[in-house]
């Protein structure tokens, strides 16, 4: 008998529904959105929406129609809840979540699920993501084909779960594995799900299974099982207290709102009664849908979903890349390449860095096995797939080229075979920015230069695509989005220090504003000498540059913005402060929010600049590309949505206000005045 399993009278005899009764008795329509069949006894409610079976209102109100029928239907023994396609279902239609769901809302579609009279079985495949998995936890019966992932990603968008998980999870699971898969926001596969989540795994066929677990149901008289009245996440009270505590210790000072609720949710799941619990669920999910922060980090989301469907349509990637050249992007991108690609050709005219590469590869693979994150298997199979040589050899047989460094432009490639620039540099075709490294990158810079084709972009994006990053279309002939923002934001930082700020209260702004690193900390970090080429208005300082010819090079030698520990702790340098007093005089302090509206908007200028020349078709696109090479926090959403909500005017005002030599940088670019004159609701696309 399944665990948590009451008798009752919900099973009765199994039959066919009678003729009519659903339309034709074995299958019937409901507006489009369900497809039901009727057959032993069972009501089978296949979600047949989009490819992801949304739960959008017009679904959850088939659901609920159904539903009522088959409970009204004396023929009808169990529901099974299932997803057409490929999925169960992956939850709200994305649009929904930027005011209240429409009505009937996901919240009223579950609370009917679990007080259904007749034992409810959600049949899952695929994915069972976000209200979706909410909907699988009001059943009373959970079965999982092999495969399928369950999550509840809300916290990435600012938002608790919508429609009861904070309370039905914790009882079946307990605390601390609820909170885990909540405060993740990552699916988990259903093979390794906490006690209490799946009632029954499949081996077989899904609906053959869930057939007979039905008839198992019936067999044992058993009725519905409504996760409210479960106690078993409840059976250790101390450790579930302790889990809440630890879990609230860890989001203590979040800039997303809804980690912290969902902890208190998970705690109320405890203390209040069931239906107490829901409306404090609903209450923090109004809550921190109506924060800035939310709507920042669901306008990221947002972002990243036009920018996925504006991307060639899929097509085939290479089946063997060649990477070629020696600069420190090679191995890298071998690196990589090798868990995604079936081969990996690197190609390289000096035999010794081949050598030494191989042996670090393998030092690195080797570390990955030791932590656990690949097994041995893994680490000889990803080896077995690279060949190494000389570039001419090993181009002949790829699929698709990355020139790694300089001097590699002029070898043989194979007909219709792209070259694509891995390197900063001139880019006439097409180039590849990864940001910001290739191992581990998220997202990638398409840059598409003056004699760029569509089929060698549409392989790049494949290849990106098979790589896990979401790929930033650029046109220009070598310049990245990322390149010019990090500039920008540098170049404004040194034009507030030449307007006597200090680069410590500067840092100190961005990082109580929530970004890691400031641009002077940032610049420590990478090493202060080779930021000497960044390029200043005359009467301008480049301060990087300035301290390398001092002597301070960054956090290696010890000395640069910051004087650094042994350890490698920063601290603030009166040396520092001296040198910059002696280049300008010192200034009163501007305050943290004026310093922060300065350096949003000059990246803001900046990346209006590259809107108006048509390198970026939209600005939302740029905000991507901010989040992962300045490190900019995700529920801040970029410096083009944060300019917004500075306010265009005030924006535009404080640009024009800057009193410094480097005019043609803080000159507001005449969008500003557009913005400021259809009252700044968003930048234009292209």
């Amino acid at each position: 008998m399944p665990q948590g399993m009451t008798k009752g009278t919900g099973c009765g005899a199994l039959a066919l529904a009678p003729a009519g009764k659903w339309k034709g008795g074995q299958m019937a329509q409901a507006a489009g959105a369900v497809e039901v069949r009727i057959g032993e006894g069972i009501v089978w409610v296949v979600m047949t929406g989009d490819a992801a079976n949304r739960l959008t209102p017009e679904l959850r109100g088939a659901l609920l129609t159904e539903l009522a029928r088959a409970e009204a239907d004396p023929a009808v023994a169990c529901i099974v809840l299932q997803g057409a396609g490929a999925c169960f279902s992956e939850g709200d239609d994305p649009t929904e979540l930027e005011g209240p769901h429409a009505t009937p809302d996901p919240a009223t579609l579950c609370r009917r699920v679990e007080g259904c009279a007749k034992p409810v079985i959600a049949a899952m495949h695929g994915a069972a993501l976000g209200t979706g998995a909410e909907l699988a936890l009001a059943a009373h019966y959970r079965i999982a084909a092999p495969g399928t992932r369950f999550g509840l990603p809300n916290v990435a968008l600012g938002l608790t779960p919508a429609a009861g998980a904070s309370q039905r999870l914790p009882r079946l699971v307990g605390a601390g594995p609820a909170l885990d898969l909540m405060l993740s926001g990552q699916a988990i596969a259903l093979e390794a799900a906490p006690a209490g989540l799946i009632d029954h795994l499949a081996r077989g066929p899904i609906e053959e299974e869930t057939r007979a677990f039905c008839a198992e149901l019936r067999a044992e008289g058993l009725g519905p099982r409504p996760a409210a009245q479960r106690r078993e996440g409840f059976a250790a009270p101390l450790a579930y207290q302790q889990a809440v505590a630890a879990r609230r210790a860890k989001v203590a000072g979040s800039g997303n709102p809804a980690p912290p609720e969902i902890v208190a949710a998970v705690e109320a799941a405890q203390l209040l009664p069931f239906a107490g619990g829901l409306e404090f669920e609903a209450d923090a999910y109004d809550t921190c849908r109506e924060t800035e922060a939310s709507a920042a980090l669901r306008a990221v989301a947002a972002a990243e979903r036009a920018a996925a469907s504006a991307m060639t349509p899929a097509r085939r990637a290479p089946h063997r890349v060649a990477v070629l050249g020696e600069g420190p992007l090679a191995l890298p991108l071998v690196q990589a390449l090798l868990p995604v690609a079936a081969g990996v050709d690197w190609g390289c005219d000096a035999p010794d860095v081949l050598h030494d590469g191989v042996i670090a590869l393998h030092r690195r693979l080797e570390a990955a096995r030791q932590g656990g994150s690949i097994s041995e298997e893994v680490v000889e199979e990803r080896l077995s797939r690279l060949r190494v040589g000389a570039p001419a050899d090993m181009a002949r047989s790829a699929g698709c080229i990355l020139l790694a460094g300089p001097g590699q432009r002029e070898v043989a490639a194979p007909a219709g075979v792209s070259r694509l620039v891995a390197y900063p540099g001139r880019v006439r075709e097409v180039g590849l920015r990864f940001a910001p490294a290739p191992l581990g990158a998220r997202l990638v810079e398409v840059i598409a230069g003056p004699e760029a084709q569509v089929e060698q972009i549409a392989e790049a994006e494949a290849l990106a695509q098979q790589m896990g990053c979401l790929a930033i279309r650029v046109r220009s002939g070598g310049e990245s989005v990322g390149g010019r923002l990090f500039d920008a934001w540098c170049r404004a930082a040194d034009a507030l220090v030449d307007m006597g700020q200090s680069p410590e209260a500067i840092d100190a702004a961005c990082r109580d504003w929530g970004w890691r690193r400031g641009p002077f900390l940032r610049r420590d970090q990478m090493g202060l000498l080779r930021l000497g080429a960044q390029t200043r208005a005359e009467g301008a300082v480049n301060w990087a540059s300035a301290l390398a010819e001092s002597g301070r090079m960054g956090r290696e030698n010890g000395a640069g913005f910051y004087d650094w520990t042994e350890v490698g702790v920063p601290l603030a340098s009166a040396e520092v402060d001296a040198l910059v007093v002696a280049r300008r005089p010192a200034a009163p302090a501007l305050p943290a929010d004026m310093l922060r509206l300065l350096l949003i908007g000059a990246m803001a200028n900046e990346g209006a600049r590259m809107l108006a020349t048509g390198m970026l078709r939209r600005a939302s696109d740029l905000d991507l590309v901010a989040l992962e090479v300045l490190e900019m926090p995700r529920w801040r959403g970029g410096p083009m949505l944060a300019a917004l909500r500075m306010g265009a005017r005030a924006v535009r005002e404080a640009l024009a206000s800057v009193a410094h030599p480097d005019r043609a940088f803080w000159a507001p670019h005449p969008l500003w005045d557009d913005l400021v004159t259809t009252g700044g609701a968003d930048w234009p696309q292209r």
